[in-house]
């Protein structure tokens, strides 16, 4: 009798069995929200139900509600549904006229989707796959709007059933009356023609864009360009910038830097901060007229009548207004006519382009009792230190995903698209010049904006192009081909870049082509596409250009950004700037590129076409992040910053590199600065070096805190430490089973037992009295004041890494569920006395002083591995796995007769898998929680004809969805376009 039938069958066995069907699928029912925390909403799980359909697959959805964003987010999928030949059906209907002719009209361009449309009340959301006889059905709250799909709050619950009886027969039995009944329409152009004349007409047409009640509160969320009739007040962010500002007041400071993304409202932060300061005069400077005019607007709309408000006129003496707004080339001629401290509050925007000689006349001249400095991008490519100039004093900072996450700011949805393959690396410039700007080039991208673009009118586009002949010259075939467009740069006057700007706001042109004169100082809200036909080699250029899109404005629901991405080496700066992670690790970089959508803050989302996928994968992979340039060039920015050496807190404080990077790359931060800083001398013995290096490398990660906390109080009670007392531990229970028994563990790393390379210090003994106390070695070294400094810092450092992010702990180990750990952290978080290579646990491995089994598994295989191990791990679902055993096992094997023991023996089963073997930077499992087998043990063979035991898991809580998705899919390598 086989395993199977003496420990009975699971569900996985019986899956399918009543419909003679093969396919395994999970039966249980699914609640779907929009959280950002379980990472998963509506829009994901749509993208991977679309992937799993078949040839011969369909779908059935019935919603009351289609917007443009929440058209736009499914485009890419609705194209490759095309492009497959899979058939759809969609009901929509016209209640409150919600559904715009531009929404039908691109519904129309599906040939492989019928569309309908029910021509009374419905309120119906209901989406329906029907897959190889499993009928996978999304009922609930959810429309096709983009917010509906990705942030509201929406609840949906999915189920699935071979059966056509029940729910999901009365379900199909309802969408077919409704499909069928007379006040259903089929979508045809004269249908639309006439709903477009209807709503055109309509007395009453549906409010757009009406704040929610909130407790009987106005929700105020003020951008530059936005008016209002009620009473100005700031919004969340700017409230928080307020309160900085009047501390620094408070202080007397002189000056101070505000930082923050464009669209954000920094012109009305300003003026509420004016307002609150009362300074008598007032002095405005930017460097362009456009900028100025605006800017004084919404003074003058906040401040009312407590100012006089104008422009400077040319040679003046500035007393002409009490609140002056000026160009800075114009005011610069005339400094000698006006006084010095004639301005009690100057605010300059577009700050970081001080570094012109202008700009420093103008700051040397004036002796204000307060000035602001206003930007997007204080770091410069010349060099110029613009965080000098304020003193390092940085008033506040908002940043795109703080914009985006307070609603600050349009959502946008962007596609990454694979470009037409332009090696411009190997190119002279006349063939370059002809290839990015070939009839084929230019028939791809105009393919691709109407691929993706919902609206047919209405487009107010900017194309950012790599080069001035491609702007204009891209700028004249879009023109000949209908598409009205101009090219505009540096050598155009203001009068003129300004009318180009009229015309696009106006409707005269589409799509206006620049290289970067666009990228800053440009306001121009109607924008409401993006489209980028040039490399990225600046996370901070890749924002500057994205946010020029993203000003809120009347009758813009949503801006679309067409990313036309090539084979280059630094695409993987592209998820860096859409998700603003700067630590750099590649996990979370692949991630963001498959499910971005889940991390992106609000209602925007991030999708990539496969090439384009594979393309920045390969990117991924090939970046090298612990690079001496690379590393040099992140904390020279942050130093400059500061104005100081950064301590190791200063890099998460400010949103900067992870110094885990550095200390990879240097043993320790001493390590790094001893190569890079001038200012920095300090030398250390060999010993001392190997103790920064042991606490850098192996526990300032903060994973697990027992050490850290040891040699906290170790450095705080004069070497001596009584283990009765225990001191300050991260949590009263441990994975080894006793606060004693964790201590045990941490000494015994702390000296060396557990993991000893040849450069390893031992820092601990215990004494016979029971007192832990620093060996000779390390007492010896920390006779040096600054090691004992340092040592000391990344301690704290360690215990805050650890109580930001691996404090809550999954039940009684030290692990923090969907965590990253490698072998040799995983060993020491079980509380095992040694650490095992990964050639001997091979798989897994059983500990029998802890009774513990840790499973570890490479989803996604390397192609020329072995065939003597090339098994099939499989998730069946998001909490049942199909683990395969060693090579050469039965089910009479030691391992197999333990695991089919489980519950009696009391074992506990942790699960460990990574995505990526290829990459070396890769060597981290998530830790997914604990399991226990289900009785499903069948013995098999593999490839290479050895005796395997297929098991099946059935794990305790489920996988989170955005990286059950991640691991779970085929990555394309990026070949040409």
């Amino acid at each position: 009798m086989n395993a199977t039938a003496e420990n009975g069958l699971s569900r996985l066995d019986l899956v399918g069995a009543s419909a003679g069907a093969s396919v395994e699928f999970d039966s249980r029912p699914h609640f779907i929200s929009n959280s950002k925390t379980t990472g998963d909403n509506l829009l994901s799980v749509l993208r991977r139900q679309f992937a799993d359909l078949g040839e011969n697959d369909t779908f059935d959805f019935c919603v009351a509600f289609v917007s443009e964003g929440g058209l736009t987010c499914l485009v890419q999928m609705l194209s490759e549904l095309k492009a497959r030949g899979i058939k759809g059906r969609l009901l929509t209907s016209t209640y409150l006229n919600f559904n715009s002719p531009d929404v039908y009209r691109k519904l129309l361009t599906y040939d492989n989707i019928e569309t309908r449309v029910y021509q009374q009340n419905l309120h119906a959301k209901g989406y329906m796959f029907n897959r190889s006889g499993l009928n996978t059905v999304i009922v609930g709250s959810s429309n096709l709007t983009d917010r509906a799909l990705t942030c509201n709050q929406e609840w949906n619950v999915l189920f699935r059933s071979y059966s056509a009886d029940g729910a999901v027969g009365d379900l199909k039995r309802e969408f077919e009356l409704l499909w069928n009944c007379s006040e259903t329409a089929p979508l045809t152009e004269t249908w639309i023609s006439h709903y477009r004349e209807y709503i055109s007409t309509a007395t009453a047409p549906r409010s757009k864009g009406k704040a929610a009640f909130s407790d009987g509160s106005t929700i105020a969320v003020l951008g530059e360009n936005e008016a209002s009739s009620k009473k100005i007040k700031p919004n969340k962010m700017q409230e928080k910038a307020l309160e900085a500002l009047a501390a620094l007041h408070e202080r007397r400071d002189p000056r101070a830097l505000l930082v923050s993304a464009t669209g954000t409202g920094k012109t009305y932060l300003s003026a509420f901060d004016v307002k609150a300061a009362a300074p008598v005069r007032i002095l405005f400077l930017a460097h362009r007229k456009r900028i100025l005019t605006a800017s004084m607007a919404s003074y003058k709309k906040l401040l009312g009548d407590n100012y006089t408000y104008g422009l400077y006129r040319a040679g003046g003496d500035g007393t002409e207004f009490t609140c002056t707004f000026a160009m800075c080339s114009t005011i610069c001629g005339y400094l000698d006519k006006i006084d010095a401290e004639l301005f009690d509050y100057i605010v300059i925007d577009e700050v970081h382009r001080v570094g012109a000689k202008g700009y420093q006349r103008i700051l040397e001249h004036f002796k204000p009792k307060f000035c602001l400095g206003m930007t997007a991008t204080p770091n410069r490519t010349d060099g110029y230190d613009v965080f000098a100039l304020f003193n390092h004093v940085i008033a506040y900072q908002i940043t795109l995903q703080d914009a985006l996450r307070e609603d600050m700011l349009a959502p946008f949805h962007y596609f990454g698209i694979a470009d037409l393959a332009i090696d411009e690396e190997e190119q002279s410039d006349f063939t370059l010049f002809s290839k990015l700007t070939s009839e084929a080039r230019v028939n791809h991208i105009i393919d691709k904006i109407e691929e993706y673009s919902v609206k047919k009118d209405g487009r107010k586009g900017l194309v950012f192009c790599s080069r001035l002949e491609e702007a204009r010259e891209l700028a004249k075939q879009f023109t000949q081909r209908g598409y009205k467009s101009e090219a505009i740069d540096g050598s155009d006057s203001d009068a003129e870049r300004d009318e180009v700007i009229r015309k696009l706001e106006s409707g005269e042109l589409e799509y206006i082509f620049s290289v970067n004169i666009l990228n800053e100082g440009v306001d121009i809200p109607a924008v409401n596409q993006i489209i980028m036909l040039r490399r990225t080699e600046s996370s901070i250029v890749f924002v500057q250009q994205l946010g020029r899109g993203l000003r809120k404005a009347d009758n813009k629901e949503s801006t679309l950004v067409l990313d036309f991405i090539g084979n280059y080496q630094q695409n993987f700066l592209i998820p860096v700037a859409l998700s603003g992670d700067k630590t750099y690790n590649k996990d979370r970089l692949r991630a963001i590129v498959k499910e971005g959508s889940t991390v992106i803050p609000g209602a925007s989302t991030v999708s990539f076409d496969r090439v384009s996928e594979g393309r920045i994968y390969q990117a991924i992979d090939q970046g090298d992040f612990t690079a001496a340039r690379f590393l040099k060039d992140e904390y020279l920015g942050l130093r400059q910053m500061l104005g100081a050496i950064p301590s190791l807190l200063d890099f998460d404080r400010n949103g900067s590199i992870d110094p885990l990077l550095i200390f990879n790359k240097y043993d320790s931060y001493h390590g790094f600065l001893s190569r890079y800083e001038k200012a920095y001398d300090v030398t250390f013995s060999e010993a001392q070096e190997n103790i920064l290096k042991f606490v850098s490398k192996k526990l300032a990660n903060g994973k697990r805190a027992d050490e850290l906390y040891l040699l906290r109080a170790l450095l705080a009670r004069d070497g001596a430490f009584a283990v009765v007392d225990g001191g300050k531990q991260s949590s009263t229970e441990s994975p080894v089973g006793t606060r004693a028994a964790a201590l045990k563990s941490a000494t015994n790393v702390l000296n060396g037992g557990f993991s000893s390379p040849n450069w390893f210090v031992s820092l601990v003994e215990e004494g016979a009295d029971g007192v832990l106390r620093w060996t000779d070695a390390a007492r010896a070294s920390l006779l040096d004041p600054e090691f004992r400094r340092q040592l000391n810092e990344v301690v704290e450092f360690g215990i805050h890494r650890h109580e930001e992010l691996y404090a809550q702990t999954y039940r009684d180990t030290s692990f923090v569920l969907n965590a990253k750990y490698t072998y040799e952290e995983v060993c020491r978080l079980l509380g095992w006395d040694r650490s095992e290579t990964p050639q001997n646990i091979g798989g897994y491995m059983y500990n029998e002083k802890t009774n513990t089994f840790p499973v570890f598994i490479n989803y996604d295989k390397a192609p020329d591995i072995s065939d003597t191990i090339k098994y099939e791990d499989r998730f069946v679902s998001d909490c049942e796995l199909i683990g395969i055993s060693k090579k050469r096992r039965t089910l009479a094997s030691k391992d197999i007769q333990r695991l089919m023991a489980w519950p009696g023996n009391g074992m506990k089963i942790y699960l460990f898998v990574r995505k990526n073997t290829n990459d070396k930077g890769s060597k981290e499992f998530y830790f997914l929680g604990q399991m226990h087998p289900t009785g499903h043990f069948v013995q098999t063979m593999t490839i290479a004809n050895e005796n395997a035991v297929e098991i099946g898991y059935q794990l305790e809580t489920p996988v989170r969805r955005d990286i059950y998705e991640y691991i779970t899919s085929v990555f394309v390598e990026g070949d040409e376009a």
